[in-house]
């Protein structure tokens, strides 16, 4: 374990999206995979990428949705993935694309790899996820291959087909009977999703089936905000990502790093530290952070870093600071 999977909001906004579409208690099915609610208030946002694949398993299997990763994908293009879509689909032909998205991969999600291998005349996309086997994966297996087919076909005609395509798990009869995939040589039970595409795709220029909306240094910004890749730096973003949410639990941080309980508090031991301890750094950098602006409630920033009330927060303010949360803001 040398990192928590971290994802942005954006990857997973797709599935709450349809969800809603369809009538689902989608906020029930977020609190229940542990996911934090109102990080979808912004894509860019960091959410625990193992939680994020339990609330798509438990979405599918509560509204009975088995192909529930294929739809939402088929219907997710580049371009609606926040910031980085944004970038990446600014590029001009395929072979600009792919290269933007193998340097800026690691701004969008971490425990997951993409790679090229050159097969004569064609080349082959490779994805994987690199979390632990016991972590269920299947729709969001599903929704990445459709997301890259989506990714090669803006090189290409909208209803361009694989010749070949390589699935990880068993036997799934929803891609064989998709039309836009009937043309496909399909093989199940791979060690890696791969789709093999012909390189006289990658000079053509691409088409924008949705058009990007660019925010100014949107790459600069990417760049700055890469996903953490120590473990420690890494759980500090969950805890500050489910502080919101209630004092963030040993078993949840567990469950987001894809081990056990005493796992991760070996792991904390190796580093000198304990969960309470970084939790409590944690609420400490963000209470210094939040009261340098003078519009946030003190009822508001105890809610952010999951006090019940602002009489707990100033409590405990005081024990780390030796004055009160107003006394501090004042002397700033």
């Amino acid at each position: 374990m040398t990192t928590i999977p971290l994802v942005r909001a954006s990857v997973v906004l797709p599935f709450v999206k349809f969800l809603d579409q369809i009538g689902a208690p989608t906020e029930y099915l977020l609190r229940k995979a542990h996911l934090p609610v109102g990080a979808f208030d912004n894509t860019e946002n960091l959410m625990p990428l193992n939680q994020s694949f339990a609330f798509a398993e438990l979405s599918a299997c509560s509204e009975g949705v088995e192909n529930l990763g294929i739809l939402v994908g088929q219907q997710t293009q580049l371009a609606q993935l926040g910031e980085f879509g944004a970038v990446v689909s600014q590029s001009l032909t395929l072979h600009d694309l792919l290269g933007k998205l193998i340097q800026l991969h690691n701004t969008l999600v971490t425990g997951e790899k993409i790679w090229f291998t050159a097969d004569g005349n064609y080349l082959w996309l490779h994805h994987q996820y690199t979390v632990p086997h016991h972590i269920q994966t299947c729709q969001a297996q599903c929704f990445s291959v459709m997301v890259y087919l989506n990714v090669i076909r803006l090189g290409a005609e909208h209803y361009w087909q694989p010749d070949q395509l390589y699935l990880v798990g068993g036997k799934n009869k929803a891609f064989l009977d998709l039309d836009r995939l009937s043309n496909t040589a399909i093989h199940f039970d791979q060690p890696n999703n791969a789709i093999r595409f012909s390189r006289d795709l990658l000079s053509k220029p691409l088409n924008h089936f949705i058009k990007p909306s660019l925010s100014v240094r949107a790459e600069a910004t990417l760049q700055l905000t890469a996903l953490p890749t120590d473990f420690t730096d890494s759980l500090r973003q969950l805890i500050r990502l489910l502080l919101p949410e209630g004092y963030p639990s040993l078993t949840i941080a567990a469950e987001a790093a894809g081990v056990s309980t005493r796992t991760l508090q070996r792991r904390l031991e190796d580093n000198n530290l304990n969960f309470s301890q970084v939790v409590e750094q944690v609420r400490f950098e963000q209470a210094v952070h939040l009261l340098q602006d003078p519009t946030h409630q003190l009822i508001d920033i105890a809610f952010e870093l999951g006090y019940s009330d602002a009489a707990n927060f100033t409590r405990a303010f005081k024990r780390w600071t030796g004055v009160s949360p107003t006394q501090f803001r004042q002397s700033r």
